[in-house]
């Protein structure tokens, strides 16, 4: 506690009428602090923020981007969770792409390929660990992913007009400062406008009482924000007339104020220190003289508490901001019992991000030139930081871009992911540091309001369990059951790989669940999962909870659906876009070639049409069902003779498979997961695959597959939920193991001669996900320019071993 009572005396200054306290010094202090501290490390907050190559994209191209994953105010690299969970997601609201990237140390890469055939339109792309549903999706990264396509002539109607629903109205509401209008006590009253897409919209007008007079008149001042004073009369109710820019008019009511209460109002506009009013109404002061209060201010995992005695109706305090974090603050005023009263959040500047320091050599190169970087980075102290960062180059005369409509590592980590809603125009608040913009982000902390915790859930002290647990790797889970659908406890449930290696075996519960956790593989991986009884009989019926059926629901995205497509920006894209592919296929076979890969949208197959039981390349051979119908009638009789080394013995509807050898005993046939079928009750119409594994694949189903083994998966199955897929026995999955991203191609020149050369028309000149700053803080990356003339942007982003983080833009000519 002597920690917190130094930076006590450096935070506030003196002219307040209240005592110190510092946790273990006030009772009432002491309760919220410890309640607050172990909410905080109990369920720590994880963020996720990512950097895209460039602000948005067309079909056939490839998203590329790093990902960052935070945990705590101080934004440290994560070490909680080790997978990172990724999805697309298309313009009808369905996940078009998902992967698994695998977190080292909150650190990790990856990128979505795109189909050429994929219709244009505003996307998303969302970002999460299993740790962060345990909020709904309050912590979850998403960003809107604009996409066009050169096969449309011109930007599709529905998209370019965003026409709102006809149901939808503007809202606009009243945000009192502290949380609530209090008789006889001047307020500040926030309020925010926003029309049907979400965004917002100026409104002007005037407030007036249950008897029409008008007491205060506003304007917006910021996107549909602005704010006026008030104070309210007892008695007195009010309602705000709004005037919209169309002419239209409307009313909304202001909250109804308390007859007697207590407010607290904060006065941010000097840069170094904010001024804080803790003011009681005359009958509130009457009811409650000399009681103590607590005033907390959280900042960036930061606790300070103190407690004020109430022998005054109006209690003044100043705060010196230098020693807080960088980001939002929340001041809270709690009551004797330890009820929170009021709550303002502040934004803290303090301006310690990393000092990234960019040396190009020059400020204007020739196309393909080879450019080399250095990277210095410092923190605010001037000492060199070793960090990790991402870097991204465009021609930004190809990708032109808005800043302040963008988002980027300052404004996710520091401000919209600590807030409610959608923010517009974050990038604003940092490029602006004027008089006028930080008034305006004033606004935003009244009206966008604090969710990072509630105060009712860190002061409940009872123990909950959390509903998602921290994924160190990927998960095989199921349940096994007897026969007659009952769990069987105790049993043994072996992992198998396919393609050979270790054995893993698990027991499972008395409800029959099992897992393998802390997986680690690559891209799709096949396994077999073989279960056993306690007295080791495989009658046992094996599930298999495939997790990709777990993903969260898509909640429909208003800003996303009806925010404004960048027209003119993409048409310039995709006017280049289109000479690029036409330059590629004039040009095929001459001169040097950039890789380039075509993307097409294939429907994916079930699991059954892509899996071979003993991984792929590894059955002794597979049969789809394109090739089973070219012969018609029961399975036996169309299978016989087709089947290599498998000869089919008995009348044509009592047919068996035997391998072709000497003594050998009939083949186990395999249908639908079930052991012992009759493979001649079915047509060869009915059937999707048909598997043959010999003596080498036939070790996983014991003595009973000593002869070989015919898996048979009918068309039926293929309805069949993946969470709820089983055998007896033996089953074969095919989980989606971490992807692999993919590296950026990144062209080589020796020399400037275009003669006879393939034009480079790249628009992302080059990224790399993974630069790293040494003991010194440099790092140093190199690259080639394109055949497009014009400026070019450097963006690095990153954030070092303590959590500090850096943004830095740079940018040159190409002639």
């Amino acid at each position: 506690m002597k920690h917190l009572s130094f930076i006590f005396r450096l935070i506030f200054m003196g002219g307040w009428c209240c005592s110190f306290a510092y946790g273990q010094n006030s009772s009432p202090s002491k309760a919220i602090t410890a309640r607050l501290t172990a909410f905080s490390v109990n369920q720590p907050v994880e963020k996720a923020y990512l950097q895209f190559d460039k602000p948005y994209y067309a079909a056939g191209d490839t998203i590329f981007f790093k990902a960052y994953v935070t945990i705590g105010g101080q934004h440290r690299l994560s070490g909680l969770s080790g997978v990172l969970h990724a999805d697309l997601i298309d313009v009808k609201n369905k996940i078009s792409q998902s992967i698994k990237l695998q977190l080292d140390s909150g650190i990790t890469w990856g990128d979505f390929a795109l189909p050429d055939s994929l219709p244009p339109g505003n996307y998303r792309i969302r970002a999460y660990t299993q740790w962060m549903r345990n909020n709904g999706e309050a912590d979850f990264f998403e960003k809107v992913i604009p996409i066009g396509s050169v096969k449309t002539a011109k930007v599709p109607e529905s998209i370019s007009k965003q026409p709102a629903p006809a149901n939808l109205k503007p809202d606009v509401q009243f945000f009192p400062e502290g949380g609530s209008l209090v008789v006889g006590i001047p307020c500040k009253v926030a309020f925010k406008a926003t029309g049907a897409n979400g965004m917002g919209i100026d409104i002007k007008g005037r407030i007036v009482d249950n008897e029409n007079r008008q007491v205060a008149s506003f304007a917006s001042s910021h996107l549909g924000m602005g704010y006026f004073y008030l104070e309210p009369v007892e008695g007195k109710t009010y309602s705000g007339q709004i005037n919209y820019p169309d002419g239209s008019t409307d009313i909304f009511n202001l909250p109804k104020p308390e007859a007697a209460g207590i407010a607290l109002s904060v006065d941010n506009d000097s840069i170094p220190q904010a001024s804080i009013s803790i003011k009681a109404s005359y009958k509130y002061f009457q009811g409650n003289r000399g009681k103590a209060y607590t005033l907390l201010i959280y900042s960036g995992g930061l606790i300070t508490t103190v407690s004020c005695t109430l022998d005054s109706q109006v209690i003044k305090l100043q705060l010196l901001k230098r020693k807080l974090h960088t980001g939002v603050a929340a001041i809270t005023l709690f009551s004797p019992d330890n009820e929170p009263l009021c709550e303002r959040l502040i934004y803290i500047q303090n301006y310690d991000q990393l000092n990234l320091n960019i040396n190009a050599g020059k400020n204007t190169y020739a196309k393909r030139e080879k450019v080399s970087i250095k990277l210095n980075a410092l923190n605010r102290k001037g000492d060199p930081a070793e960090g990790y960062f991402s870097v991204s180059v465009i021609n930004e005369s190809q990708v032109p871009q808005v800043e302040d409509n963008g988002d980027n590592i300052l404004t996710n980590l520091l401000l919209t992911s600590d807030l409610k809603g959608y923010i517009e125009q974050p990038a604003y608040y940092f490029a602006d540091t004027g008089a006028a913009a930080r008034q305006n982000l004033d606004i935003l902390m009244l009206t966008q309001g604090y969710r990072r915790f509630e105060w009712k859930q860190v002061l409940d002290t009872a123990k909950k369990e959390r509903a998602y647990l921290p994924e160190k790797g990927i998960e095989i889970s199921g349940q096994v059951k007897n026969p007659f659908n009952r769990p069987i406890a105790k049993g043994t449930v072996t992992l198998i790989p396919s393609k050979g290696g270790g054995l893993l075996s698990t027991s499972s519960d008395d409800k029959g669940m099992f897992r393998f956790s802390d997986l680690i593989f690559t891209d799709t991986a096949h396994f077999v999962l073989s279960a056993v009884n306690v007295k080791n009989k495989n009658t046992t019926k094996i599930t298999w909870f495939d997790d990709s059926m777990g993903a969260p629901a898509i909640q429909k995205n208003v800003v996303c659906s009806f925010s404004a497509f960048p027209g003119t920006a993409m048409a310039s894209y995709l006017a280049n876009d289109k000479l690029r592919l036409a330059d590629a296929v004039n040009n095929k076979g001459k001169g040097i070639q950039l890789k380039q890969v075509d993307v097409h949208a294939k429907k994916p197959d079930d699991q059954y049409r892509t899996f071979s039981l003993a991984g792929a390349g590894h059955a002794d051979q597979v049969m789809h069902a394109d090739e089973i119908e070219k012969v018609q009638g029961p399975l036996g009789v169309s299978l016989d003779g087709r089947l290599h080394g498998i000869v089919f013995l008995g009348d044509p509807f009592h047919k068996a498979p035997f391998l072709h050898v000497i003594g050998g005993g009939p083949m186990l046939v395999i249908i639908d997961g079930q052991e012992g079928g009759n493979l001649n009750y079915l047509n060869a119409n009915d059937v999707e695959t048909v598997e043959v594994l010999k003596y080498a694949s036939a070790g996983i189903y014991g003595m009973d597959g000593g002869h070989g083994v015919l898996v048979i998966t009918t068309k039926q199955s293929r309805g069949l939920n993946a969470k709820d897929i089983a055998a007896v026995g033996v089953l074969p999955i095919a989980p989606m193991g971490f992807y692999k991203a993919r590296e950026f191609y990144s062209p080589k020149y020796d020399n400037t001669d275009f003669t006879g050369k393939r034009r480079d028309l790249r628009s992302t000149i080059y990224w790399q996900p993974e630069l790293k700053t040494d003991k010194n803080g440099n790092a140093i990356f190199d690259y080639y320019n394109s055949d497009g003339t014009g400026t070019y942007k450097i963006v690095i982003e990153g954030i070092d071993k303590d959590g500090t983080i850096g943004r830095q833009v740079y940018r040159y000519k190409v002639e």
